[in-house]
């Protein structure tokens, strides 16, 4: 029988030969490709329970500990965290120091608002090219079985799959790199803070080493993804086309690689939560026990790289093999429009980490400075600094 392709509700039902043939355009379908074709809202919905609601489900099921702390009331369990019964009042210094805390807060804020709006944008870019590629085959590139992507799919900002999703996925990145999100909705790395150096476990006393890292976090990836927005890899290039189609293909994979690896060194050395995601004893020395976000970042990460090695793993078939299946093509989409929500996803979880976390500090900047003066003094950070110069004095 004729290959019926879903373009309506109407022809949402089939009568399959349980055979492999080919449409009434020639084009070859197997038994698992008509499948596809006729459940493939059961697909989507099946797709959609496992990877949104799967890491939900995980998390809320562990035993979650209750005893998280501020990085603060860690010091004070530390037997060289004593704080000094009376503190010397500097209107200059806890002014500056207010500042800073409100300063801090305020770009929190900021980079939690537009991760989460770059999760929606690059969610919602890829329904469209999604829906086509799930239920109506007649619009999709010809080239689409060979190529398996959402770059083959929405390569026209002339269609509307094109012109939604180059736009979603540019914006977002231009708005995270505005953000420095980096800096803001992630903790410290662990290893490298003191109470000497960062006593209040704060970003903008990063070591320097770190910020490097984090500055590169924050560009490389997004800088990539914008160029992948606008430069599209043509099904059909001619001459100079050639080019624009290696600079997608290689901006795309190695910024979405760079974003997984960074993503991972947060979690692992960062925070230590890939060691203790089945305890709820404390972590680290900074931050106490994992946190309900932490575990579901976790999980969200490691969806993200099993959907990223599906992709590359069917590439790596697609680059050698002529393939006539529709299926194929449908697991290597899939593995790669899974694994780039997700990545946009665990900015989105860590952004409700952190606001969860600072909730617990006490309410306004004034208090919150209040309470930090004491850490301050007791790290002898202005000796460390009248030391650092001195030594500068020196040298000169």
């Amino acid at each position: 029988g004729d290959l019926k392709l879903i373009t309506s509700e109407e022809e949402a039902t089939f009568d399959f030969e349980d055979s492999e043939t080919d449409d009434e355009h020639g084009i070859y379908h197997s038994r698992c490709d008509k499948r596809c074709a006729e459940f493939s809202r059961l697909w989507l919905l099946a797709l959609t329970v496992a990877v949104i609601l799967g890491p939900v489900l995980i998390v809320a099921v562990r035993a979650q500990s209750e005893e998280a702390v501020t990085t603060s009331k860690l010091w004070l369990d530390m037997e060289y965290a004593d704080l000094p019964e009376k503190v010397k009042s500097n209107s200059i210094g806890d002014a500056t120091l207010a500042f800073m805390i409100g300063y801090s807060r305020q770009q929190r804020l900021q980079a939690s608002i537009m991760v989460d709006i770059c999760f929606g944008l690059v969610f919602c870019g890829t329904l469209t090219s999604t829906y086509i590629a799930t239920t109506d085959w007649a619009k999709a590139p010809k080239d689409f079985r060979q190529k398996g992507t959402i770059s083959n799919m929405a390569q026209s900002v002339n269609e509307p799959q094109g012109r939604l999703w180059t736009t979603s996925l540019g914006l977002a990145a231009i708005l995270l790199t505005a953000s420095m999100y980096t800096f803001w909705i992630y903790r410290c790395w662990y290893p490298l803070v003191s109470f000497e150096t960062n006593p209040l476990a704060t970003s903008v006393l990063e070591q320097k080493v770190e910020r490097r890292l984090r500055t590169a976090w924050t560009l490389v990836p997004n800088v990539g993804f914008v160029l992948a927005a606008m430069v599209p890899s043509l099904s059909e290039s001619k001459g100079l086309q050639v080019v624009l189609t290696c600079v997608h293909n290689v901006t795309a994979p190695l910024s979405m690689l760079f974003c997984m690896i960074m993503e991972t060194v947060q979690l692992g050395y960062g925070e230590n939560a890939f060691r203790y995601f089945f305890s709820s004893e404390s972590s680290n020395p900074v931050y106490g026990p994992l946190t309900t976000y932490q575990r579901l970042r976790v999980i969200l990460l490691m969806e993200a790289w099993t959907a990223g090695i599906i992709f590359v793993s069917v590439q790596g078939y697609l680059a050698f093999r002529p393939n006539k299946r529709w299926w194929v093509a449908l697991v290597s989409y899939y593995g790669e429009v899974i694994g780039i929500i997700l990545a946009f996803s665990l900015p989105a979880a860590a952004a409700l980490d952190i606001r969860k976390w600072t909730q617990m500090e006490v309410g306004s900047v004034m208090e919150e400075t209040a309470e930090a003066i004491p850490f301050i003094l007791r790290a002898n950070i202005n000796t460390t600094i009248a030391q650092m110069m001195a030594q500068k004095e020196m040298g000169h």
